[in-house]
């Protein structure tokens, strides 16, 4: 199995962050679009907001995608593609079951092991997507920090098997853009109700939701047909999020 054609491929040996590094060049890669940049090693691996990602040198997949997309009204839905690729990949390479904790973190049995940054560049007539990922695959327990180790698992630490990075980045680049491919032709559904089945979080669960520096309780209703979290609060009325995540006792360092 190669990557598709259509995509142009940079492999690094180190970089501070492959979305760093999209961010910073996309102007002289966009006539190469889609592109995909991937390390061995990022010295400033990136999660959401001003948090880091754990970034050990040969031991996992550092990714970004960058890309074009048509239509604004998708962007929400992006995170949902990402995160069901992910997962649909974990699970098939493993036979295990891994789930996906909305906007964008991959959990195993409620620990992390891999997780998603998206950062959009809009233009009045393009949009470009830069899509990270991050997959904890040949860590062993040992080599996380020791503000990790209780909430931080490696595909090999789950199966007991090393994995080659190239060969996942491969299958990950190939149904990543099947997903893709739905997003842009307007099939909601069948990407909802994918990402529905593969939620952490049963629908009818009491969760935590913190949003906008407050921490709100509801009832988790599954995700909406634009990629918003239905949350029923105490009063019985549903509301949408697009922005927030639920609360979990991960520390801040590690998303």
């Amino acid at each position: 199995m190669t990557y598709p054609k259509f995509l142009k491929v940079i492999k690094l040996d180190i970089c501070d962050s492959t979305n760093s590094f999209l961010k910073k060049d996309y102007i002289k890669l966009q006539n190469e679009f889609p592109a995909l940049i991937t390390t061995k090693e990022q010295t400033e691996g990136r999660g959401r907001e001003t948090r880091k990602w754990f970034s050990e040198k040969n031991k996992g997949l550092y990714s970004s995608f960058a890309f074009f997309i048509k239509n604004k009204k998708n962007l929400n839905l992006l995170s949902l593609v990402t995160g069901i690729t992910v997962s649909e990949i974990l699970n098939k390479i493993s036979n295990k079951d891994f789930k996906i904790k909305w906007p964008n973190d991959i959990l195993y049995k409620s620990k992390k092991i891999a997780g998603i940054l998206i950062e959009n560049i809009i233009f009045e007539k393009n949009i470009v997507c830069i899509v990270g990922i991050g997959i904890n695959l040949n860590h062993e327990q040992i080599d996380f920090p020791d503000e990790l180790k209780e909430y931080a698992i490696s595909l090999k630490m789950v199966t007991g098997k090393s994995y080659d990075v190239e060969k996942i980045n491969v299958r990950l680049s190939r149904l990543f853009f099947k997903w893709l491919y739905r997003l842009e032709k307007n099939k909601k559904e069948i990407i909802i109700q994918r990402y529905n089945k593969l939620c952490f979080y049963p629908k009818g669960k009491k969760i935590s939701f913190h949003h906008n520096n407050k921490i709100i309780q509801g009832i988790y209703k599954g995700i909406d047909k634009e990629g918003g979290l239905i949350l029923e609060q105490g009063n019985g009325i549903e509301s949408v999020f697009f922005s927030g995540e639920i609360c979990t006792n991960f520390p801040l360092v590690f998303i």
